[in-house]
């Protein structure tokens, strides 16, 4: 299972009911570190949360230089 959630305000966004090594995912194309800073896998393995911004905080116009982008 896949959850996102915002790694600002902490809101869901939402769910996906598979394994989130799913190639379409593109998580498993993450390098090492883009890992370390995206997901967090429970102890199984078997869960991943992935930490991404939502539209509520997400700057706009979008600026490439905030640390939380």
């Amino acid at each position: 299972m896949v959850r996102y959630i915002c790694r600002h305000c902490g809101r869901r966004m939402g769910e996906f009911h598979g394994d989130w090594r799913v190639p379409t995912l593109g998580l498993t194309g993450l390098s090492q570190e883009e890992q370390e800073d995206f997901l967090e896998l429970d102890d199984a393995g078997k869960t991943a949360t992935v930490k991404i911004l939502c539209d509520h905080c997400l700057p706009v116009p979008w600026d490439e230089n905030l640390w939380y982008n």
